[in-house]
């Protein structure tokens, strides 16, 4: 270490212990100092600042206005906040960039684009209309929870709306479609063609005859192979990190379907856009991908592990639970069976045996998780990866901070032991907003609903969890995730468990460094503090000054990225 490193060193931290801040007369001024708002730092102590000052891509000093000012030079850029707040950018914890960018270029029928089936059905006929014959249609979004009047299709149905035309729906859930007649053949389905397995099948009447109904990946992926071309999708993968940045996300982890790792390694440079965290779905040619070590060379892109799936949706019957779905108008409508338990979409042997290859291997690991039977299972897998391990890796196990996502009948009894091996958990938090009252009336029940989504007891065991929308599933906005784990309310306005809603500070926390925490990016990212990357956002108001239900009314005003 040379001489002037040491005393650049020595000064800063003098400053630290005398100030409270991080920056020295040899530092170089300012080059951009935020006043006139609050800053709030989400650091250890939730410190609220009056300013903040940086120098190219890293905060040099968080303090009062008249210790940060004192930092300025000629050339210092003075940003005036009006009264409005400055926070850490957001980090998505879970979401879906590629399949936002290939559903772009589907015809949109969902709940949040429509108000009424019938305009939904009408999108789709104008879009039949104008397809030459023979031409895929592709639609995604439809879902009976949050377009109540509509009434799922059949394949016969579809084939009466598309004569002419192979038609995929695909469902708000992304766990099932329906197809019609032309659709089928053209994929060599029929009659005769058996399940593909693992969780996944293919509807059928009660006559034994296909009804155009897909559950699970496995019967799905066939019929979207025509849009993994990555090089058609460059585009719309562009506007939705473009989009995903607006709305206030500095750094985005992808899980399951991505990019190819070098073309979303240029996207996250070119324009940088939000830093990318990929997590792989461990199946087919990315079993080769994950054969070395992690990568820790960039900021802006790396791979940290593999995405796998244990169960699959609540709304398709395959979410993995001890009790059987409730039998209803909605279930049938949804297409799960009476005295449904869900299973498995793998085997347990063989996720335990993946789990342990790629902890062996140093990669970490996401796994869709959403019943409570499919939760407990999870634990004991991991906790025969763990016992496996010679004494000394087991006491390093906590440290590769292995993941269970969405967790929506996540027994909170689990929740302690699951800590003691360092799993942390990312919340699917607005199946409680969009889809509480259909949970609790129709589908679980209102006792099993009370307790979805134990948020409140993973802060309290120190899990560090985090929320995500799971876009395109829903919509990738920050402050309605943060309102729904403040209130804990449905849209009709029903208390869902209140005794796990968390404070505004936990959820500020849950989108910022929490979700550096789970990507191992928290040195560098997820606090406003000194030293860390300047990865900021304006937003139209303190949250901490404002009622929990008017947090959806919070605008992202400004996105800044490495200082950009």
């Amino acid at each position: 270490m040379n001489n002037k490193f040491m005393k650049i060193n020595s000064c800063l931290a003098v400053l630290a212990l005398l100030l409270g801040l991080t920056a020295c007369s040899e530092d170089p001024a300012a080059d951009r100092i935020f006043i006139n708002g609050d800053i709030l730092t989400i650091d250890a102590n939730n410190t609220v600042a009056q300013a903040l000052a940086t120098e190219g891509e890293r905060i040099v000093a968080v303090g009062s206005r008249q210790e940060i000012e004192a930092l300025a030079g000629p050339d210092t850029e003075i940003v005036d906040l009006q009264g409005k707040a400055l926070l850490p950018g957001f980090i998505a914890a879970h979401e879906h960039p590629a399949i936002s960018a290939v559903f772009r270029n589907f015809v949109d029928l969902s709940g949040f684009s429509h108000d009424s089936a019938a305009s939904a059905w009408q999108a789709l006929r104008e879009a039949v209309a104008t397809a030459p014959a023979g031409q895929w249609v592709y639609a995604m979004g439809l879902d009976p929870v949050l377009l109540q009047d509509l009434q799922m299709p059949d394949r016969n149905q579809l084939d009466a709306l598309a004569p002419h035309n192979p038609v995929f729906i695909l469902a708000q859930s992304m766990h099932s479609a329906w197809v019609n007649s032309a659709a089928l053949a053209a994929m060599g389905i029929d009659e005769n063609t058996p399940d593909p397995g693992e969780g996944s099948y293919y509807g059928r009447d009660a006559d034994g005859r296909l009804n155009g109904a897909l559950v699970e990946k496995q019967a799905l992926e066939p019929f979207l192979e025509p849009h993994k071309n990555p090089l058609k999708v460059v585009p719309a993968y562009e506007q939705t990190l473009d989009d995903l940045r607006r709305a206030g996300y500095t750094s985005v982890a992808s899980l399951g379907f991505n990019m190819p790792a070098w073309l979303a390694r240029w996207a996250s440079l070119d324009g940088l856009q939000p830093r990318m965290r990929q997590f792989y779905f461990y199946r087919g040619d990315n079993l080769k991908k994950l054969q070395g070590a992690p990568e820790n060379d960039s900021d802006f892109f790396r791979v940290l592990g593999a995405k796998f799936w244990y169960d699959g949706s609540p709304y398709s019957g395959t979410m993995l639970v001890d009790e059987p779905y409730r039998d209803g108008a909605l279930a049938r409508q949804l297409g799960i069976a009476h005295g449904s338990h869900g299973e498995p979409v793998i085997a347990p042997q063989q996720l335990q045996q993946q789990l342990k290859t790629l902890h062996d291997r140093g990669w970490q690991t996401a796994t869709h998780i959403q019943g409570d039977r499919a939760a407990r299972d999870f634990l004991a897998l991991l906790q025969q990866v763990h016992k496996a391990l010679p004494e000394t890796e087991q006491r390093a196990f906590t440290t590769r901070r292995h993941r269970l996502e969405h967790g929506l009948l996540l027994d909170k009894r689990l929740l302690p032991d699951m800590a003691k091996l360092g799993i942390t958990p990312s919340f699917h938090i607005n199946h409680l907003y969009y889809y509480g009252d259909a949970l609790r009336e129709q589908l679980l029940g209102r006792e099993r609903t009370d307790k979805i989504l134990p948020l409140r007891s993973a802060f309290e065991l120190g899990m560090h969890p985090t929320l995500h929308a799971d876009s395109p599933m829903f919509p990738a906005e920050p402050f309605s995730l943060m309102q729904t784990a403040i209130t804990r309310l449905s849209r009709n306005g029903t208390p869902i468990g209140r005794d796990e809603a968390i404070s505004p500070i936990q959820a500020l926390r849950a989108m910022t460094i929490n979700g550096a925490w789970q990507l191992g990016m928290e040195e560098r990212l997820g606090s406003l503090e000194a030293g860390k990357l300047t990865d900021l956002v304006i937003v139209s108001r303190n949250p901490l000054a404002t009622p929990a239900q008017q947090w959806r009314s919070i605008r992202v005003e400004r996105s800044i990225l490495a200082g950009d």
